[in-house]
């Protein structure tokens, strides 16, 4: 079986340590994209010899990355590899996700509602993952579908960031829900620039009666919104006027995903 790799060793130059690196890097290339490799045939596809490409080998196995088949003395990539490569394949809404599950739980911890993560599709968006409160009756909303975006909280956020850069508000005629809910062009773009001037959305009895929800904005390394995280309670305990610890916590929440993502 013929190896192929983008790059050879020997036509680098550099220090010894760079040129070292670079190889035991094509090597886990070879690992990854082969079913097996073989010392000779890696030698003679990376230029160089047997010796250096099987103490690099060693290496990788005593490390994890690498397992040998006793039988054919072959190489192939080992389960630290493995998990690397399925790391690597993770999309960035499933990197948002694994970041926001510890900040959503202690939110949910201490305070008791319903905490979602809405993710941001171009001009759409969706909660993709919920924690339901501990309240004796719960509110919760369905996953991995488009929401409405004028009458809930994390949705007006996303309009809110969209009217700042293209000062564009969503098609007429809006879904009326509840009384409640905000149809008309003018109220409605007052509406999405105070909630960019204060950095949060509510959203009290808008799409449903009795049901409120506080949304702060996730923001990734290039200021773009990504994401949204929720709490979504009875207008018992979330009210119109939400108090400043409900929504200081909200938007904590939003900061510290954000800081992640641009870190």
């Amino acid at each position: 079986m013929a190896i192929s790799i983008g790059k050879k060793s020997s036509s680098d130059t550099g220090t010894g340590g760079v040129m070292a690196i670079r190889l035991v890097l094509e090597v886990i290339e070879a690992l990854v994209t082969h079913e097996s490799v073989g010392v000779t045939e890696l030698a003679k596809a990376l230029e160089t010899t047997k010796a250096r490409v099987f103490r690099h080998l060693r290496t990788l196995v005593d490390q994890g990355y690498a397992v040998q088949n006793i039988s054919s003395e072959r190489y192939a990539a080992g389960p630290r590899l493995l998990a690397l490569s399925r790391a690597a394949a993770l999309t960035p809404h499933d990197s948002i996700l694994r970041l926001a599950r510890p900040t959503m739980m202690r939110l949910r911890d201490e305070f008791g509602h319903t905490v979602n993560l809405s993710i941001v599709y171009g001009d759409a968006a969706s909660i993709e993952e919920t924690l339901q409160g501990n309240a004796l009756i719960g509110v919760v909303m369905r996953t991995n579908e488009s929401m409405p975006l004028h009458s809930t909280a994390a949705g007006k956020l996303l309009l809110a960031d969209r009217l700042a850069m293209t000062g564009a508000l969503p098609p007429e005629p809006l879904a009326k829900f509840t009384d409640n809910t905000i149809v008309d062009p003018d109220s409605l773009r007052m509406e999405l620039q105070r909630i960019q001037e204060q950095g949060w959305a509510g959203a009290p009895e808008e799409t449903v009666l009795g049901i409120n929800a506080l949304s702060a904005p996730v923001r990734d390394h290039r200021n773009e919104l990504v994401a949204m995280i929720s709490i979504l309670s009875s207008i018992q305990f979330i009210p119109r006027q939400p108090p400043r610890d409900l929504v200081d916590a909200v938007k904590r929440a939003g900061n510290e995903l954000t800081s992640a993502l641009t870190f």
